[in-house]
């Protein structure tokens, strides 16, 4: 019997013997030493326990493939992030990562291509636009500076020339008969005079009209300049970024995801601790949540119960002391003290709920899976 449970039954025994004697004595008479003991003795509540790890973990890979090497056997001691386990078809991984960071240089080159025909554009449009403001300034000028013939004052620059070109065909047709007549010839001379006026006054309209039209297409060009550059200010076209934003986008995601499969390759300790247990061999095919490895933390051990039942574990609280003993260590006993406790009985038969216990030391003989007995000190 182990010592918790002797120091059980020692007090209960006492208890009752106390109970005999004090009904053969006076109710006034002083407690025995025994029954001071009894009473004394604090309440238990015993349960039988396992030893576990504090931290234990069954290790899987994340995607299928097949194992290439196993760098642990059981029983290894490996610190955190140590390589575990590799699977095959790191050269083909490497390939797709290398191709996807080429697709992310190329898809942010594009993006910045994008910004920077932009900024070329908006400068573009700048000079457009100052190169037709001066355009403008110089019809109006060669406008201002045109002067109009006393006869076309009163006529637009196309009636002008409309007027003017009538004028000129009949004044041609005058002359058309005396064309071949004497240079002497007064009426050939008098004819002479009106075509050659017909004609200035025509060439006049006909530049009136040309430097009006210069100053209209002028003025249009400076309006399409302005209007092309307020659309370039707000920055390049949304639908173009929008298109080149998503292949960047992609690309990323690609290769972030090609990268977490190179790194998948290598199964890694979560946190230091011991190799339990190898599931699998070099060359066998693995699949995602399949056991490969069981990774334990020996260093740090605790007790679980197993028995403790609902009548009992009310009484327990948070912190209550605990004298442990073990087994297969029958000379050793543990102090400890609970440290939690489930909010759920435990799946199985009878209802019991589990409660785990921090051991003040270790004995280095403690193995993961021995059977402990936990007397535990309750409030009375």
């Amino acid at each position: 019997m182990k010592l918790g449970r002797k120091l059980g039954s020692l007090w209960v025994g006492l208890v009752l013997l106390g109970g005999m004697i004090a009904g053969c004595r006076p109710s006034q008479a002083t407690p025995t030493a025994e029954e001071q003991m009894a009473l004394n003795t604090p309440p238990m509540v015993s349960a039988t326990g396992v030893v576990l790890p504090l931290k234990r973990s069954t290790l899987s890979v994340t995607f299928p493939g097949v194992v290439a090497e196993v760098l642990v056997e059981r029983g290894d001691v490996v610190q955190e992030g140590q390589v575990l386990l590799r699977l095959k078809g790191k050269e083909e991984l490497e390939a797709q990562v290398a191709k996807a960071r080429a697709e992310v240089i190329a898809a942010e080159q594009a993006l910045n291509d994008l910004y920077e025909n932009h900024d070329l554009a908006l400068a573009s449009a700048l000079q457009a636009y100052y190169s037709a403001n001066n355009a403008v300034k110089e019809a109006q000028y060669q406008l201002d500076n045109f002067t109009v013939p006393v006869n076309q004052k009163d006529l637009t620059a196309v009636e002008a020339v409309r007027v003017m070109k009538e004028r000129l065909d009949a004044a041609r047709a005058a002359f058309q008969p005396y064309r071949n007549e004497s240079e002497q010839n007064e009426t050939r001379k008098e004819l002479k005079e009106k075509l050659d006026e017909a004609q200035a006054d025509y060439n006049a309209a006909v530049k009136r009209l040309t430097y009006e039209l210069a100053l209209q297409e002028a003025l249009a060009k400076l309006a399409k300049a302005e209007r092309d550059y307020l659309t370039l200010s707000k920055g390049p076209d949304p639908d173009l970024v929008s298109i080149a934003e998503a292949r960047l986008a992609s690309a990323k995601t690609a290769l972030a995801a090609a990268e977490k499969k190179l790194v998948d390759l290598e199964l890694k300790a979560l946190y230091s601790g011991t190799i339990s247990e190898v599931y699998v061999r070099e060359g066998e095919w693995v699949a995602p949540g399949q056991p490969v490895l069981l990774l334990a933390d020996l260093a740090h051990l605790r007790i679980e119960t197993t028995d403790l039942n609902e009548i009992d574990v009310a009484r327990v609280r948070i912190g209550d002391r605990v004298v442990i003993t073990f087994d297969a260590l029958p000379d050793v006993v543990v102090n400890g003290k609970v440290v939690l406790i489930a909010p759920k009985a435990s799946e199985g038969s009878g209802v019991n709920y589990t409660v785990v216990i921090e051991m003040e030391q270790t004995p280095p003989e403690l193995r993961w899976g021995m059977t402990a007995f936990v007397d535990i000190q309750v409030a009375k």
